[in-house]
């Protein structure tokens, strides 16, 4: 009985401040002696930093996806033996320290292929080779 009435109290609690009136905790909190200004400025910081942190994950999978496609879609035009994308690779290759190292395309997976490609634009190159699939 009491866990619930407890239960109950907390809920109503929590709906007030999503709501927003959160006037009267403010008051609470200022009686306390804590400063409300210091303690905004706090969460907003942190909510600041959570969000850019945020963001970074998020564009990470992004660029790994992106990679991922990339690398599938230069593996399928090698097997598939389309003249663009090979000799877009080859560029590549021969522009980078990989030039011994990759001598055979066909030899290439797709974790060499991502090796390659990661330090380019992917959205670029992803559009580069759909449009020469087509």
């Amino acid at each position: 009985m009491k866990n619930k009435f407890i239960k109950k109290i907390d809920e109503a609690i929590i709906s007030q401040v999503i709501e927003g009136d959160s006037s009267a905790y403010d008051e609470m909190l200022k009686a306390d002696g804590h400063d409300i200004a210091d303690m905004e400025t706090y969460a907003q910081k942190n909510f600041r930093k959570h969000s850019f942190l945020l963001k970074g994950i998020i564009n990470k999978q992004k660029d790994l996806l992106l990679l991922e496609r990339a690398s599938l879609l230069l593996q399928n035009a090698i097997e598939k033996n389309i003249d663009k994308p090979i000799s877009y690779l080859k560029g590549l290759i021969a522009n980078n320290q990989f030039q011994v190292q990759y001598r055979n395309l066909e030899n290439l997976d797709v974790e060499e292929i991502k090796e390659i490609i990661k330090d380019q634009n992917l959205l670029e190159l992803l559009e580069q080779l759909e449009d020469d699939q087509k």
